[in-house]
């Protein structure tokens, strides 16, 4: 009898997880890997910056540090959120060695667990090397690999 059948888990079923933050902007469903985040914060105070990119939403000085935060509607196929702030937005800021970055998000709903063979399966948007999309439970997700947004290589 198998371990499946005596109702233990495989080591394969154990294995190959990968954790996701379930997130929305405006109203698409998205996915993010949870390595590839720092930190999960509460909206801190923009500083415009004239004549900079058009994907610059602005700078936000977050422990110490100044943080670019970009607007993804700008970067990737996402469509942004017009939305004001309300006190279910969110900054992401984005894990990675040298630069501060981070987005905006209008909420937070949990993590969700994939397995990794299904993220490599699921279909990329066209014209987007960032994002793929795929159905969990029922629900179709885009799932933002934010290592191509902030041109890092293959990991944040």
């Amino acid at each position: 009898m198998s371990e499946q059948e005596q109702g233990r888990p495989s080591a394969a079923g154990q294995t190959g997880m990968v954790a996701l933050l379930h997130v929305m902007v405006g109203s698409s469903a998205l996915l993010v890997r949870s390595s590839q985040i720092r930190e999960v914060l509460r909206p801190h105070p923009l500083t415009p910056v004239p004549m900079g990119p058009a994907h610059l939403r602005g700078l936000a000085n977050i422990h110490g540090q100044i943080v670019c935060m970009i607007d993804i509607g700008k970067v990737t196929t996402i469509a942004a959120s017009d939305a004001a702030q309300t006190p279910r937005t969110r900054f992401l800021i984005l894990r990675h060695e040298s630069m501060h970055v981070g987005m905006q998000v209008d909420d937070v709903l949990g993590i969700k667990h994939i397995s990794e063979a299904d993220l490599a399966s699921a279909d990329r948007v066209e014209g987007d090397i960032s994002v793929t999309r795929m159905t969990v439970d029922g629900h179709s997700f885009n799932i933002l690999d934010c290592s191509p947004l902030l041109h890092a290589g293959p990991a944040i």
